[in-house]
């Protein structure tokens, strides 16, 4: 009996030794902090006199875009929300970001594709609370402005602007032809100073669950379509 309550005790000391002696930095298992995503969709409209008509999944890219004429009288609506899965953080800004993407060939004939980055397009200053949809909108101007800087050097050579290329004509009102892609991107930002901007694209961006409160993607597109 004293022999057993001995290996009972000695086994205890080795355990109390082992956890006194183990650096946590070094568990695998990681600790995971709480985050944000969002979800951003094309905004309804009337089919038939019925606005909860929806023929076209609006969380997909092309399901609405500009037109290719009028353009510098055209918008296109959107809706967004920001949502907190556990509940324990607060989007208190959203910012709304727009990437032009040109296809065209090279004098070799070959595909190209000129990426101008993101640019600042809409700021939701106040948004609504967990899993409500903010509205907003984005025009064939505001693009326009914020892209008609870009330069592309369409024969390797001499710098272009993308709006002034003699071989993709775009005149006023006409910018975008189809041979773009309009991404929308956006930035998350909370009220203890953390921005969510990139998630995971094998999880949250590659989101395939049916439409419900928590859904999740990370970019929409769109572009120049009759």
């Amino acid at each position: 009996m004293i022999k057993k309550i001995f290996s009972i005790g000695f086994a205890l000391s080795l355990i109390l030794v082992f956890n006194a002696c183990r650096d946590e930095s070094l568990n695998p298992v990681p600790v995971f902090e709480s985050g944000v995503h969002g979800f951003c969709v094309f905004d309804a409209v009337a089919f038939n006199g019925n606005v909860n008509s929806r023929p076209q999944p609006y969380e997909k890219n092309y399901a609405k875009n500009f037109p290719l004429t009028g353009q510098d009288n055209a918008k296109l609506d959107f809706k967004v929300r920001w949502v907190s899965l556990d509940n324990k953080l607060t989007v208190n800004k959203i910012e709304i970001y727009v990437e032009m993407k040109e296809y065209y060939k090279d004098p070799e004939g070959n595909d190209k594709v000129a990426s101008f980055g993101q640019k600042l397009i809409n700021t939701i200053a106040t948004p609504a609370s967990n899993r409500q949809y903010n509205n907003f909108s984005i025009t064939p101007t505001q693009v326009y402005n914020a892209f008609k800087d870009a330069s592309v050097k369409y024969d390797k050579v001499k710098d272009t602007k993308v709006f002034a290329n003699p071989d993709n004509a775009r005149p006023t009102g006409k910018w975008f032809n189809g041979t773009e892609d309009l991404i929308v991107t956006w930035r998350l930002y909370t009220s203890d100073g953390k921005v969510f901007k990139s998630w995971s694209p094998d999880g949250i961006c590659g989101d395939v669950t049916s439409v419900s409160e928590a859904n999740a993607n990370c970019q929409l597109t769109f572009g120049a379509r009759k």
